[in-house]
Formats: C-alpha cells, sequence, structure tokens
C-alpha cells in the first residue's frame, strides 16, 4: 500500500508538472521569424504613487477575513456590526489548507468540536456545548436550512459558524446555533482556474469559471470530478465524488437583481472505517493505529443532491426592499456502517451493523422579506423588517436494517483487523418523516447616532411532525405534534469607536425535540418540542489587519441524551451552558496571518431525576485552535509556510461522567508556493494533516470513533 502511494505520488508530480509546462508553452507568443527591428527611445521618467489593488475578500491577502456574512433574515452583513458571535471560514483558506468537507474545513474553528473523528458517514459537531447536525437542523446553504449530509466544499465561497441559540433568525434549530455554507457566485471580472490534486491517494480535478456575459449578466461554474482512490490516510477507504454547480446574476435594473443556482452533487464512500462500543467497566481503551480500517468492504454510503434556486432583491423605491428566495431540493441518502462492540476488557466483540436502504427527501423552501427604512426624530433611522418563511420535507421510508449478532469474536484493536462475511441484517425499527416549519418575524434595528444600536423583535415559530414508524414484527405507530412559539430577541450594540463594538444581547427560541435515532432502543419516538433561552454579551474590534472577538454566553435547554447502558434516547432536566469564546483572523503582521481562538465551557445539568450537576455527553469543556501561515515573499519570492495546531480538553463519554476521552493536540503543517510566467499564475500546495501521526479518540451519543491519521495533500492551480 505505502508502495503504491509513492509511486501514486510520484506519477501526479510528474503529470502536474508537465500540465503546467504546456500551459506556459500555450502562453508564450510564437516567433515571427522576421529580423527584429528595433527602435530606441528616450528615457522619460515618471513619479508617481501606486495605487495598490483591493485583496478579495476573504483571501490570503486579505488575510482570510470575510466583510460579508449570512444572516437568515438580515440577509448580508458586516459581523462587526451584529450582535452575535459568528466565524467565517472562507474559500481561500479551505483551498490553501486543501479541505475537503467540511468537518476538515472547520478544523481551525475555535467554537466547533468534531465528534466523528475520521468516520465519513455522518458528520457531527458539538458548538457551545449542544449537537449540531442535519438531523438537528443547524446546517444551511446561503442562508435556509439545509437537509444535506455531504457538502463538496468546492462550490463554496465561505462558511458561516453562527454560535449559540439561533432560533430568531432560522426558526427552529438546536441551540448551538447554525453552520452556514454560502456559495459561489459569479464574478464582475474573468475567472479561468483549473485544479488538479492528490487527496492521499485520490486523484481529483477541479474547474471553476466565471466573468460576466454581458453587461448586466454574469455567470460561475465549477465542476469537480475524483478517481475511486484511498482516502482521508485511511487503508482501502475510497470516495468517488462529483460535483456539477452553476449560478447566473441577472441585474435586471440599477435596484434589482435576479439570481439562480443548480447543481448536483453525488459522492459513494466505500470501504468506511467502524465505529466503536464500550461499557463503563471496560472503559476506553488507548486509541489504536488510526490509519488501519476496522471496517468492513461491504460498509460505505452514498449521498446525492439536486439543487434549484433562485432569489430576487429588488429596491422598490426609497421606503422598500423586497427580498424573496425560492429552493427546490432533492436529496438521495443510504449507508452501511458497522461497530464493534467490546465483551470484555481483551476487547473481544460482537458484531453490529447498521444500515438504511435509498431513501429521498423532498424539500421545498421559500422566504419572502420586506425591508423599510425610515426615520422618526432626527437621530432614529430605522431598518423595519417582515417577513416569512416556510421549509418542508417528506423523508420516505429509510428502511432500516440492523443488529447485533451473537458471536464472539477475539479481541483485534492493536492486531490486524478482520470482519465477517457479509449477511443481510434482520429489519429493524424504520421511519419515515415529513415535517413543516412555518416562521413569521418581524425585527427593528435602530441606529440612534453613530455609537448605538438597538434590535428588537420576535419571531412566530410553528412545527408540524409526523413520524411513521413500523417494527421489525410490523408494527405501526404514528407520532405527531403541531406546536408553535414566539420567541424575542432583543440587543444592544455600542460603538465608542468605529473599529470598536460591544453588544448585549437576549435571545428565546422554540427548538424541535429530537427523534430517537434509528439505532437506538426506543427508535422513532419523538420528544416534544422546548424552549431555549440565551444571554450573551461581546465585543468585536479591529486592530491593523486583525479582527479579534471576545463573546460570553449562557444557555439555557432542555437535556437530550442517549444512555449507552440502554441505548435509550431520553430527555430529562435541564441543561446550562455558560462560557466564553475568543477569536481571530487576519493580518497580524504584513507577512504574518493568524486565525483560530479558545472556548472555554462550564455545562451543567441541572433539575433531572438523574446527573444533575454533570456535564452532558459529549461536550469538551476547553478548544484551542490555532492556524498560521508566514510568507516568506522578501526572502524566497512566491513561498508560504503554514502550521496550525488543534486542542481539545476531555470529554465525557456518558451523561453521568464515569468515563472520559482524554485531551488531544495535533499539528499540521504545510507550504505553498506561487509563480507566474509568460502571464500564467501557478500555485502549489503541499499540506499534512496531523503531522505526528496521533492517535486519539472522539465520541458521540456513547459511541467512539478514531481520529483522522496523518494524510498528505498535493495540488496545482493553474489560472489562465
Amino acid at each position: 500500500m505505502k508502495y503504491l502511494r509513492r509511486q501514486k505520488t510520484a506519477g501526479l508530480v510528474v503529470s502536474l508538472a508537465l500540465l503546467n509546462s504546456l500551459a506556459l508553452a500555450e502562453s508564450r507568443p510564437e516567433p515571427s521569424g522576421e529580423e527584429d527591428e528595433s527602435i530606441e527611445l528616450e528615457q522619460v521618467e515618471i513619479s508617481g504613487q501606486q495605487q495598490q489593488p483591493q485583496p478579495l475578500d476573504g483571501s490570503a491577502e486579505a488575510g482570510y477575513r470575510s466583510d460579508t456574512a449570512q444572516l437568515g433574515p438580515f440577509g448580508k452583513v458586516r459581523p462587526q456590526n451584529t450582535p452575535f458571535s459568528i466565524t467565517s471560514v472562507s474559500s481561500g483558506l479551505i483551498r490553501n489548507i486543501q479541505a475537503t468537507t467540511t468537518t476538515e474545513a472547520l478544523k481551525y474553528a475555535p467554537t466547533v468540536y468534531n465528534n466523528t473523528g475520521s468516520s465519513q458517514i455522518t458528520p457531527y459537531y458539538t458548538i457551545r456545548g449542544f449537537s449540531a447536525s442535519t438531523w438537528s437542523y443547524n446546517m444551511a446553504v446561503d442562508g435556509m436550512r439545509s437537509f444535506d449530509v455531504y457538502q463538496p466544499m468546492e462550490d463554496k465561497e465561505r462558511i458561516e459558524v453562527i454560535s449559540g441559540a439561533t432560533g430568531f433568525l432560522y426558526g427552529i434549530t438546536s441551540p448551538a446555533g447554525m453552520i452556514n455554507h454560502a456559495l459561489k457566485r459569479p464574478t464582475r471580472t474573468p475567472l479561468r482556474e483549473f485544479t488538479l490534486g492528490l487527496y492521499d491517494e485520490q486523484v481529483y480535478g477541479h474547474l471553476d469559471l466565471g466573468g460576466p456575459i454581458t453587461d448586466s449578466l454574469a455567470y460561475r461554474i465549477n465542476l469537480v470530478d475524483s478517481d475511486k482512490g484511498d482516502t482521508g490516510g485511511l487503508d482501502h477507504q475510497s470516495q468517488k465524488r462529483y460535483l456539477y454547480s452553476g449560478a447566473l446574476d441577472w441585474q435586471i435594473s440599477p435596484g434589482t437583481l435576479l439570481s439562480l443556482d443548480a447543481s448536483r452533487s453525488r459522492r459513494h464512500l466505500n470501504y468506511a472505517q467502524a465505529l466503536f462500543m464500550t461499557t463503563a467497566s471496560i472503559g476506553i481503551p488507548k486509541a489504536p493505529d488510526a490509519s488501519r480500517n476496522w471496517g468492513a468492504p461491504y460498509t460505505g454510503a452514498t449521498d446525492a443532491t439536486n439543487r434549484f434556486g433562485l432569489s430576487l432583491d429588488s429596491q422598490l423605491n426609497d421606503l422598500f426592499t423586497l427580498r424573496f428566495k425560492a429552493r427546490y431540493s432533492k436529496v438521495e441518502r443510504e449507508y452501511f456502517l458497522n461497530r464493534q462492540v467490546w465483551q470484555d476488557p481483551q476487547l473481544d466483540y460482537k458484531w453490529r451493523v447498521d444500515s438504511q436502504s435509498e431513501f429521498n427527501t423532498i424539500v421545498k423552501q421559500f422566504s419572502l422579506f420586506l425591508d423599510t427604512h425610515l426615520n422618526t426624530g432626527p437621530w432614529l433611522k430605522h431598518k423595519i423588517t417582515f417577513g416569512i418563511t416556510r421549509d418542508s420535507f417528506d423523508a420516505g421510508n429509510n428502511g432500516y436494517h440492523g443488529t447485533t449478532y451473537s458471536t464472539v469474536y477475539s479481541g483485534n484493536l492493536y492486531t490486524d483487523p478482520g470482519h465477517p462475511a457479509w449477511s443481510p441484517p434482520p429489519q429493524g425499527t424504520s421511519s419515515s418523516q415529513e415535517t413543516h416549519y412555518k416562521t413569521l418575524i418581524i425585527a427593528d434595528q435602530i441606529d440612534a447616532g453613530e455609537h448605538l444600536s438597538l434590535m428588537a423583535g420576535g419571531t412566530r415559530a410553528w412545527v408540524n411532525d409526523y413520524v411513521r414508524s413500523r417494527t421489525a414484527a410490523g408494527k405501526r405507530s404514528v407520532t405527531h405534534y403541531d406546536d408553535n412559539e414566539f420567541s424575542p430577541a432583543y440587543s444592544i450594540a455600542i460603538k465608542p469607536l468605529p473599529w470598536i463594538t460591544a453588544y448585549a444581547s437576549y435571545v428565546e427560541a422554540l427548538q424541535q425535540g429530537m427523534v430517537a435515532g434509528a439505532t437506538t432502543a426506543n427508535a422513532g419516538e419523538a420528544f416534544a418540542p422546548y424552549v431555549s433561552k440565551q444571554k450573551e454579551v461581546g465585543l468585536k474590534t479591529t486592530l491593523g489587519g486583525l479582527e479579534l472577538n471576545l463573546a460570553w454566553f449562557h444557555i439555557r435547554n432542555a437535556n437530550q441524551y442517549v444512555d449507552p447502558t440502554t441505548n435509550l434516547a431520553s430527555q430529562d432536566g435541564r441543561a446550562v451552558h455558560k462560557g466564553w469564546e475568543f477569536t481571530f483572523t487576519g493580518k497580524a503582521t504584513r507577512d504574518l496571518t493568524i486565525t483560530g481562538g479558545y472556548t472555554g465551557l462550564n455545562a451543567k445539568i441541572t433539575k433531572a431525576a438523574s446527573n444533575t450537576g454533570k456535564t452532558p455527553q459529549g461536550v469538551p469543556e476547553r478548544m484551542g485552535k490555532l492556524y498560521a501561515e508566514y510568507n516568506l515573499t522578501p526572502v524566497l519570492p512566491g513561498l508560504v509556510v503554514n502550521g496550525g495546531l488543534s486542542y481539545t480538553g476531555k470529554v465525557p463519554w456518558d451523561a453521568a461522567n464515569r468515563l472520559y476521552v482524554n485531551p488531544v493536540t495535533t499539528y499540521d503543517a504545510g507550504l505553498r508556493y506561487s509563480f507566474r510566467l509568460q502571464g500564467v499564475q501557478s500555485t502549489w500546495r503541499f499540506n499534512i494533516a496531523n503531522l505526528t501521526n496521533k492517535n486519539y479518540w472522539t465520541t458521540r451519543s456513547g459511541i467512539l470513533y478514531l481520529g483522522a491519521p496523518r494524510t498528505l495533500s498535493l495540488s496545482t492551480t493553474l489560472a489562465f
């Protein structure tokens, strides 16, 4: 395997070099064959100061700072002017660290914990101590809720993490916040880039095209294809994927913009890493070699999405602006995974399988907002927003099959991985779900002079949810609830100086109760909605080229967890999460760029029948992230070196805090070299993730996941 990896890497390096040579050769002018007739002109001296071009938003030259974020009903805003904690990861950083998934792109976001390690079946995250995933409705695309499990990175302009309760902005979500994927939009100037890369053993190509078609019409196209090579540094695991994405912007009039987008993406993951189950008496053993695959050849996942969207922004007159969005998505999903269920301290295990047959989720969404700008008195300027959103999704029967087989196999966690022959698992409790969300919102953003702004508003959120379950014995049941709640939100922001914003906010939000997963003992049980309450105080500032943000928060929420002993999903008592976040992004010096931060969290269970005073399951109390790159251009033109570290403190495996996953720190390194010859810009990137090949665990819902092993990435980008 290692020999094959070296051979494939060497072959790609040669291919990349040839590609650069061909591009450079095509850019050279052909010789005319005529004698050179040069004319010597008189030397003229011109003096004056050259104006430097403004760096692109989110680019390396801008220190990866993004001056724009999408904030639900408020549309595009400047993060520094909002009373919310927002962390942005720009496409420039995503490309330079060669991230291929949302998990990899967020590795330096100090507010986000990746619960699922190297597993690529379904990603789960923890933000402010609360679970965030597709299933808890914390994922969005272009400011609208998303139901996709897999998100390609190549058509994303940035990823925005809005921490904390966002029910006021998005309606029904968990109090973790929202992870929004902003799509790339058409460019004003021609864009032609081709990237050829090697991610572990997977070769991929990415074509990014954009620019104006006419004075009022512009386009953007992203095309990606990859071979079926091993990925993620994991033996045997492969992932074949593709993406076809297009967007159009039509400036119908100076005040009216119509935008269209469409995409088709698909990934097929084969030979997925196993998951692991332990007990309090067995404990959590030392993590094994994470590059070895304890899965089976018949495990994996297939995810595909067809998405069609449009938006219209129109300034009707001096007072009113209309904003409309609509989207249709068809999301396809199937998976087959296995777990080792340990039986004793020797890690002898039973083989457990869980699968869902192919099923489709149809998603229909729209939002309509009307903004009114008016003044009251000499000092107060109002922006009043009225709006409605609706999200409907209908997920067909997932055809769940799963069981834990009775055969006990000898422990092999530190020896050669093995797996039993495939056999069809028996049918388990399968379910289908139909859910409709609706929100009505009104908000008044008030500017009271240059130094003070206020926001007051509220959202009436409705959730209408049907869960239809069928057990293996054929018993059918329907869980239905239809509930609504008014959620107020208030904030005050003070700007003593143009580059400093201090704010305080209070938000309430209706949250949907969890639906017990297909693998739990009470699969399909839907818990009642509940209300979360959040207080937050923050400070945002810009020092030179560096953005600094500090936030303190206090959140009260229903306590939800899965007991690993009984495998029952439960809702019991309250969870109170208090903590603070510090983030930074930008240019520390002319040549040094840094991004990262630190999160400290004190989360406790209160008013519960059990586990009072304990830290909620799967919640890290400390996280620190740092990415830095240094431009060596003054010494070695075009060369940039980079490095990063990710620290996570201990994480409780269960709600009773009987076991903890150990703290872990991983390191990354890389370099980037750019040069221009005969009008062609070429950029080479080389990155090593988990430089020391640290073996470690992550955890969620009483499940252990192996962390990602050392992984190498190599690519070249040609701008032609």
